[in-house]
């Protein structure tokens, strides 16, 4: 399937490119992790499970764990982290023969994945909603490649990440901290985009390092979707040495001594119903198709 991309991902691939200097973070490694832990209540057997911004490529393996004998496919904008990715998914035929399925890793946009339409039975995608300023764009790319009855799986992340950066005090050193959508409206675009029956849960994890210093470069290390708009205070020496006093003050001042990050970790899931009106967006299902499957839930 071939398409246009569109003039921000020339953006999107410099900007993620960066990323290959060094190892996947701990965050983006732990959120795949806890996405995998769900595939098992998915009930699948794809023939074909697409990873979109595989990234380092720790959610092939993944998945290649929960699927021995299907074919994976990682798609990443980045080509280094692809050869990154491709590297960690290589290790020899006895390696390859015992995993069963194969797994390729190609370089390509996250809004044009690189199969035809109604080929994968399974969509995953780790924390690359974000790098799209239209999550809607993704999501209806992501539709068109899915056989109907296939499964959309991804995290992102909700509007209380980094709840700890959004003061006036910081905002006058320049730090502006990326704005992320509420999981409940995620789950509406969803079905504006022709999916079925979206089930959307979050969680909130709190990080502690032990410096500024080091927290600041974690987050770094997450990446910065070019969309995303930076002020330039902190472009300057004496603003980001501010900030990290303002930082490491805060810490000082807690019971724990350590600088403490929230992350709102939002996970979703949906199926593209057996009906061709979902490719025009619109989902028209019957009731056996429902199953009893919730719309949406937030946890108690």
């Amino acid at each position: 399937m071939s398409q246009t991309p569109p003039p921000a991902s020339a953006s999107v691939r410099l900007a993620r490119e960066r990323l290959a200097r060094h190892g996947a973070p701990f965050l983006w490694s732990e959120a795949a992790r806890r996405m995998a832990e769900r595939l098992p209540l998915l009930r699948l057997s794809p023939e074909l499970a697409l990873d979109v911004g595989c990234a380092w490529g720790d959610g092939l393996a993944l998945l290649r764990a929960q699927y021995p004998r299907a074919r994976l496919l990682g798609a990443e904008p980045s080509p280094g982290l692809a050869a990154r990715a491709r590297r960690e998914q290589g290790g020899g035929w006895l390696r390859r023969l015992r995993a069963g399925g194969l797994t390729e890793v190609v370089q390509a946009e996250l809004q044009a994945p690189p199969v035809e339409q109604g080929a994968a039975q399974l969509v995953w995608s780790n924390l690359a909603l974000g790098w799209c300023p239209e999550p809607g764009t993704l999501f209806a790319a992501w539709n068109r490649v899915l056989r109907p009855d296939g499964v959309l799986m991804f995290t992102t992340f909700g509007p209380d990440t980094l709840r700890e950066l959004r003061d006036p005090e910081l905002a006058d050193l320049g730090m502006a901290a990326a704005q992320w959508p509420d999981m409940h409206d995620l789950g509406d675009l969803l079905v504006e985009q022709g999916f079925a029956s979206p089930v959307m849960d979050m969680e909130l994890l709190r990080l502690r390092w032990a410096d500024a210093d080091a927290a600041l470069r974690e987050l770094a290390q997450l990446g910065r979707p070019p969309h995303v708009a930076a002020r330039t205070g902190l472009r300057t020496p004496r603003h980001w040495r501010r900030l990290l006093e303002v930082l490491q003050a805060r810490a000082a001042a807690s019971p724990h001594g350590q600088v403490e990050l929230s992350f709102e970790l939002v996970y979703g899931h949906a199926f593209k119903p057996a009906t061709s009106r979902a490719e025009a967006g619109v989902a028209s299902i019957g009731l056996e198709q429902i199953g009893g499957r919730g719309r949406a839930r937030t946890p108690g």
